[in-house]
């Protein structure tokens, strides 16, 4: 079933079309839920989820794109990329995809951003 998600980006909505797969189905039973996101290496915003979630059955990749939203399991990392980046050697499952541009606001963003992740029905 293929999702929405909406992202509020310190009081800026956002939304991402999200694959079919496993994980979403995981996610989106713990939406809604709110956290800071913590800048990394000049190409992401990333938080832990509230529940480890497990990436088995999903396809994964080393190749990750500006206005995507991923997965990386060793950290239950939830991501957006505001650049492109090669994750090797660590392999990352790919959620969705923005449907805004979020990369003007994410990329003269501070350290740290406010986010709430719902589900849009």
């Amino acid at each position: 079933m293929e999702r929405t998600f909406k992202f509020t980006i310190d009081d800026v909505v956002d939304h991402a079309k999200m694959v079919n797969n496993p994980l979403v189905e995981k996610i989106t039973a713990m939406c809604p839920f709110e956290a800071h996101y913590e800048r990394y290496a000049e190409h992401e915003y990333f938080t832990r989820l509230p529940n480890r979630a497990s990436q088995d059955g999903c396809e994964l990749t080393h190749t990750a794109y500006k206005n995507q939203v991923f997965y990386f399991q060793g950290w239950n990392a939830f991501t957006i990329l505001f650049s492109d980046f090669n994750t090797a050697p660590f392999d990352v499952v790919h959620l969705g995809d923005m449907v805004e541009d979020v990369v003007p606001q994410l990329k003269h963003s501070g350290a740290m951003v406010r986010i709430r992740c719902e589900v849009e029905e």
